[in-house]
């Protein structure tokens, strides 16, 4: 008996281990907002209490520290900045790193100096990147804002004084070069730094400094002795995505030698659409890269490509054989290119077919394929008669915009027709009370010259127009409307913020697993992508309940932008539709590397059920726009999407 109860002993203990490891390699479904308090601090953010979240930055557990920073980061008060200065010298990397941030989000110049201090001294490297980027996005803030240039110079100094040995202190140059140079600082001493730097760096290093190389705006590029020796590091560059972050420097660059560089990228068989995109857009604006390489391009298997390598073509000289290519081209292409061809070769001095487009667009079933036809018509003032009574008679909402943006745009050709009277016309399409083309009308109202008592016609109708709108559905286009109004003076208004409507649903957001993921079925393909909850738990339980309620089943992708976005989920199919309520903006998460996912908006705090997947890196995306998810299987199906590719389903795996 003695032995028996030791062999059931042994069994036990056994049978316990086995559970216990059991349970140790199953993973944790659970998200961190089990936890009460920083379930509290989450709370507090989506509210934003700013008084309430006060406490948390000096709480003793960094954690709460730490997702207090975070949340200042989204919600972007002033009376937070002095606070968030004392965090930057907490004992814990982590929460000075996410300190950082947030000042970077405040964009408040009083924050230069106290980040430039803690810079000199500061030795963990998350920290030494989130301050240099900080630093670098308040100076770009008060570049576009015309400051004074010493207080630009200031965060610029801070960055570029530091210690230049190590591969932290390059990618904070970065960075910081990134945000300037984005925002139109023409100070050359980055750019000659990070040339210098380029060779010998990771790939990391060297996708971040070509990124804030391609968008420096001042003349760097003329000294093409200098660009050229830049330049030569992509010719054994073996990062795609580097080459095509540098392409813009090859386009600026007016040498043979980035020429040959661009010529040779869109000669290469091998070449991949997103780097062929890039170069097609470096030719466009290359004197000495003529159409001979972009020409074959047009019939490319990828439309992207094709259509880009249109675009870059109606920058160029052509002959007689060139346009007779194009000609014979046409026959083999979808009617999208083809819209491409015609506009480029009615650039190029032919006429222009109306009467032929109008037919095959009304031939075509398809909604999406119509509406380019439509969109086609507005590179010749010959059709503007035609757009603009279409617009006012078309009972489907989505041509009558296309219709609309045609006329509008057939307004800037010098074939207008005088005898139309162009504000008048904007006034009767504004009366038509559909939001995208109000939001369309008001915006050009402020972009062309008015006279007083055309101002006064627009602006009783725009006032008008106003009154139906319901908010805050339709935000975007009320506000479109009121910077009109503010332009003109005759009508004072202040633009709307969304109020706090739509509290985040807790106890769905405890019960989505850390590491949930969607299966989006779309008419090309499968994608894949993970949610990340923990990061942007609003965003997150919004999409889940719609994704259940499937209001996503059948909607379209209504606008894709080569070599950046597909973007999809809109109710009216044109990118104007929304939810009745809004959501919070979530900025904690940045890092808009290829397949991130997240939330269009058209401000703080305005974000609804439309998303975006990017195509590459978006970094100047990061900190405006809402990451909720990233693909983790199918990017070459988000590749394929083009507009009016259909979302079929997305399911919660």
């Amino acid at each position: 008996m003695h032995s028996s109860s030791i062999r059931l002993s042994r069994w036990l203990c056994i049978l316990s281990l086995a559970l216990a490891l059991v349970q140790c390699s199953k993973p944790s479904f659970h998200n961190k907002f089990i936890d009460p308090e920083l379930l509290r601090v989450a709370q507090l953010c989506d509210e934003r209490n700013t008084d309430s979240l006060f406490v948390y930055l000096t709480h003793q557990q960094p954690s709460l520290r730490k997702e207090a920073a975070y949340a200042f980061a989204s919600i972007r008060d002033p009376r937070a900045i002095d606070r968030l200065h004392k965090t930057l010298q907490d004992p814990v990397a982590d929460v000075r790193a996410a300190a950082a941030y947030a000042l970077g989000q405040t964009l408040h110049p009083s924050s230069i100096q106290p980040l430039a201090i803690q810079l000199r001294f500061e030795g963990d490297a998350s920290c030494v990147i989130a301050m240099a980027e900080a630093l670098g996005k308040i100076g770009g803030a008060l570049q576009a804002s015309e400051s004074p240039p010493e207080m630009i110079e200031a965060a610029a100094h801070a960055v570029y004084n530091i210690e230049k040995s190590d591969s932290i202190s390059v990618h904070a140059q970065a960075k910081c070069a990134f945000w300037l140079h984005n925002s139109g600082w023409q100070d050359m001493r980055f750019m000659n730094s990070l040339a210098g730097m380029y060779a010998g760096q990771n790939t990391i290093n060297r996708r971040m400094i070509a990124y804030a190389m391609g968008r420096y705006r001042g003349d760097w590029h003329a000294d093409t002795l200098k660009a050229d020796r830049f330049l030569k590091h992509l010719t054994s560059e073996t990062d795609t995505l580097c080459i095509v972050a540098a392409m813009p420097i090859a386009g600026k660059t007016i040498s043979q030698f980035a020429a040959t560089l661009i010529e040779g990228v869109l000669n290469s068989k091998a070449t991949s659409s997103e780097l062929l995109i890039a170069a097609c857009r470096a030719a466009s604006n290359h004197s000495l890269v003529d159409a001979t390489p972009l020409l074959p391009l047009v019939k490319h298997s990828n439309s992207s490509v094709a259509e880009t390598a249109c675009f870059a073509l109606e920058k160029k000289e052509l002959n007689t054989q060139n346009l007779a290519y194009l000609h014979s081209a046409e026959l083999e292409l979808d009617v999208r290119i083809q819209g491409s061809l015609a506009r480029l070769l009615h650039l190029h001095g032919e006429p222009f077919p109306v009467n032929q487009w109008i037919a095959k667009m009304d031939a075509i079933a398809d909604i999406y394929d119509r509406i380019h036809c439509i969109r086609t018509l507005g590179c010749s003032g010959s059709s503007a008669a035609i757009c603009l009574n279409r617009a006012l008679n078309e009972s489907n909402i989505l041509l009558a915009n296309a219709y609309a943006e045609a006329f509008i745009e057939s307004h800037k050709q010098s074939d207008f027709p005088a005898s139309i009277d162009y504000a008048s016309s904007l006034n009767e399409l504004i009366q038509k009370y559909d939001i995208g083309i109000a939001a369309l009308c008001a915006a050009e109202c402020r972009a062309i010259e008015l006279k007083t008592e055309e101002k006064s016609m627009l602006n009783s109708t725009l006032n008008k127009a106003l009154l139906p709108l319901q908010l805050p559905r339709e935000l975007e286009t009320a506000n479109e409307i009121i910077k009109t109004l503010k332009a003109w003076g005759i009508t004072p208004m202040e633009e709307l913020k969304a109020a706090h409507n739509h509290p985040i649903d807790w106890n769905l957001v405890k019960s989505i697993p850390r590491k949930q993921q969607a299966r989006i079925r779309t008419t090309k393909g499968e994608i894949i992508i993970e949610l990340h909850v923990e990061d942007a738990p609003g965003s997150v339980a919004s999409f889940v309940q719609l994704v259940r309620s499937g209001f996503y089943d059948g909607k379209y992708f209504h606008r894709v932008v080569p070599n950046f976005v597909i973007q999809g989920g809109c109710p009216r199919g044109d990118g104007m539709g929304g939810t009745d309520y809004t959501l919070r903006s979530e900025f904690r998460l940045h890092d808009y590397r290829t397949g991130s996912v997240g939330l269009a908006s058209s401000g703080p705090d305005t974000e609804s059920c439309q998303w975006f997947i990017n195509h590459i890196p978006t970094p100047h995306l990061e900190g405006r726009y809402t990451i909720f998810g990233h693909v983790t299987d199918g990017m070459s199906v988000v590749d394929q999407i083009q507009i009016g590719d259909r979302i079929e389903r997305i399911e919660l795996i």
